[in-house]
C-alpha cells in the first residue's frame, strides 16, 4: 500500500506542475500621507506555452494588460495583439513590444476598450502580430474567478467612456 500511494503521490504532483497557474485579483493598499493608493493584481500562465498574462489596475495609473512571453515572440516595437474573450468576436488592439533577443514584455493600449469584458473572463486566446500584422505566435489564458472582486475594481478602474468590448 505504501509504494501505491506514494506513486499515486509523484504522479499527481507531475499532474499539478504541468497545468497552468493563474491568480485571481489580488488587493492591496499602500497607505500614505496623501492618499490610499489601491493596488490590483491578477494573472494566469498560457495553458501551452511559456508566456504570462498580468492584468493591472491602480488608483494611480488605471486599469493596464501585459503579457510576459519569456521568449523570441516579435521584435522591439509597434505590435498588433488580437484577444478573443470568452469566446466573443475578438477585439484586435494596439501595443508595443519591449526586449532585444527575446520579447519580455508586450503592452496594449487603450485597455480600458476592454477592462470591462477581462473583469468577467475565464479564457482569452490571443494572437499576436508584428508591426505588418503577420501572425507570429497564438496562445490562450485561462483565468479562475475574476468576478469575486470586480465590484472593487470597478470602483478602483472606472471604465471610462462607452468603449467596451462587450
Amino acid at each position: 500500500m505504501g509504494k501505491s500511494f506514494l506513486t499515486t503521490v509523484m504522479l499527481l504532483c507531475g499532474t499539478a506542475q504541468a497545468m497552468a497557474a493563474h491568480q485571481d485579483w489580488v488587493v492591496r493598499h499602500q497607505p500614505d500621507r496623501f492618499i490610499d493608493r489601491v493596488m490590483m493584481e491578477a494573472w494566469a500562465d498560457s495553458d501551452k506555452g511559456s508566456s504570462r498574462m498580468a492584468l493591472y489596475c491602480d488608483t494611480e495609473n488605471g486599469f493596464r494588460v501585459m503579457f510576459l512571453p519569456n521568449r523570441a515572440l516579435m521584435p522591439e516595437g509597434p505590435a498588433q495583439l488580437t484577444l478573443a474573450i470568452d469566446g466573443a468576436k475578438p477585439i484586435v488592439m494596439e501595443g508595443d513590444a519591449f526586449g532585444e533577443e527575446s520579447t519580455d514584455v508586450v503592452t496594449l493600449h487603450n485597455s480600458d476598450r476592454i477592462q470591462t469584458a477581462l473583469s468577467n473572463a475565464r479564457h482569452v486566446a490571443v494572437g499576436f502580430r508584428n508591426s505588418v500584422g503577420e501572425l507570429t505566435a497564438d496562445e490562450a489564458f485561462t483565468f479562475g474567478d475574476l468576478t469575486a472582486h470586480r465590484p472593487t475594481l470597478m470602483k478602483v478602474c472606472p471604465v471610462t467612456g462607452a468603449r467596451t468590448a462587450r
